[in-house]
């Protein structure tokens, strides 16, 4: 008997949920565009930053990770002008012409639309095109998930509009310097589309080396979102951002040629401690740290040695806490209680999200357990609940051809 395209597809280790996302997602666009002729399909997983969040903007060395929560898009070029756009997400659509793109506010659209105009302005696509999208991961994971959306699009559009790949996902970047400002994390974006399954993914900001290195596939990623909305998130981050530029410009008087805090060393930084005001030093030690974290987290995962590797992650999120200042109450007891559970080997909260959440790397036969644990110690704590999800790491992005959707 033939194999199916299905057949095919799980023979190359697609994972069955993003099968079954892709099925829904044909549906869906066949459901609203009439069929799926001539279609091209991508999935992006979700991307979270384990280690070396906030050191990006300093040309930082980062390790991180994708999830198995995922930006499904399928994408068909017209022949006019007319774009037509379904988010399945929250089932709304917007439909304008190639050559009057409106300004947006809902979220999703504004990223979408933002890709969009970036690529036309550079003559990169010249029609218009329809297209579904659909993305699983809980708001709480914040930047990683839009950034998965970007870039399932920006694929799909290299995709049906036959695109070089040289330098295209620089319009990730741009469209997000544009939304958000330096908060923008290159190392997203590579993590999404280059990440391989069962890898932690380490990108070096300055150089642009890539390695991957491997997760021990017996533990779960835990998120706990707290719901709590963090008011004013962008603006807290890039007030950040603006420290440690301070901080630059402080450190100059007595180093010559810095270019940002990653040729700053801890042993310099101590000699100057009284030179700088205390805010300013502390944006700068936890910059400076979490590189050498990085670095020891890296050897830690070459010695297999996750307990160390789990010490780590714990220790960047107390200085996120301490000298970042962008912990609280709620993310700093879910640490505190999660980090001596023995089954639990790192916990942290998630940067640049909109609410206060956090991961856990936990031993996958305890999980339930643990996730029932500490949802009611919270709930004992802070009379609210705990909400709590599960996901394993993935791979990164992958494309689909219009023939491999005509069988699935």
């Amino acid at each position: 008997m033939r194999n199916t395209t299905e057949d095919v597809l799980i023979k190359k280790d697609i994972e069955p949920k993003t099968l079954e996302s892709l099925k829904k997602a044909k549906q869906k666009f066949e459901e609203i565009f009439g069929d799926s002729r001539n279609a091209i399909g991508i999935t992006a997983p979700t991307g979270l930053m384990i280690l070396g969040d906030h050191t990006h903007y300093n040309d930082g060395i980062l390790l991180s990770a994708t999830l198995n929560s995922y930006t499904t898009v399928i994408l068909r070029k017209r022949k006019d002008y007319e774009i037509k756009i379904y988010n399945a997400i929250n089932e709304t659509s917007r439909e304008f012409n190639f050559f009057d793109m409106p300004s947006e506010t809902d979220v999703y659209f504004k990223y979408v639309i933002g890709i969009t105009r970036l690529l036309k302005a550079d003559n990169l696509i010249n029609r218009g095109f329809e297209a579904l999208f659909v993305n699983d991961a809980p708001d709480c994971i914040g930047l990683g998930k839009f950034s998965s959306i970007q870039i399932a699009f920006l694929c799909a559009f290299r995709k049906a509009f036959r695109l070089n790949t040289d330098g295209l996902l620089n319009y990730v970047h741009k469209n997000e310097l544009e939304l958000l400002g330096k908060i923008s994390n290159v190392a997203q974006h590579y993590t999404i589309r280059n990440s391989k399954k069962n890898k932690f993914y380490f990108i070096d900001l300055r150089t642009l080396q890539e390695k991957q290195y491997n997760y021990n596939s017996e533990y779960d990623v835990v998120i706990l979102d707290t719901r709590n909305k963090i008011i004013d998130s962008l603006s807290i981050c890039n007030e950040r951002i603006e420290e440690c530029e301070i901080g630059v410009k402080g450190l100059r008087l007595y180093i010559w040629g810095i270019k940002n805090l990653r040729d700053v060393n801890l042993e310099f930084l101590l000699r100057h401690i009284h030179m700088l005001p205390r805010r300013i030093f502390n944006r700068i030690l936890y910059n400076v740290r979490e590189r050498i974290r990085v670095e020891e987290a890296i050897d830690a995962l070459k010695k297999k040695d996750y307990r160390a590797f789990g010490k780590i992650v714990s220790q960047s999120h107390w200085s996120l806490s301490a000298d970042y200042e962008l912990s609280d109450d709620t993310c700093d007891f879910i640490v505190r209680n999660s980090e001596n559970i023995d089954c639990v080997y790192g916990s942290k909260m998630i940067s640049c999200s909109q609410y206060r959440s956090t991961f856990q790397l936990v031993r996958k036969e305890c999980a339930a357990d643990y996730i029932d644990h500490i949802t009611k110690l919270y709930y004992e704590k802070f009379k609210k609940e705990l909400i709590a999800y599960r996901f394993q790491p993935a791979e990164g992005m992958r494309e689909y051809t219009s023939k491999d959707l005509e069988k699935i």
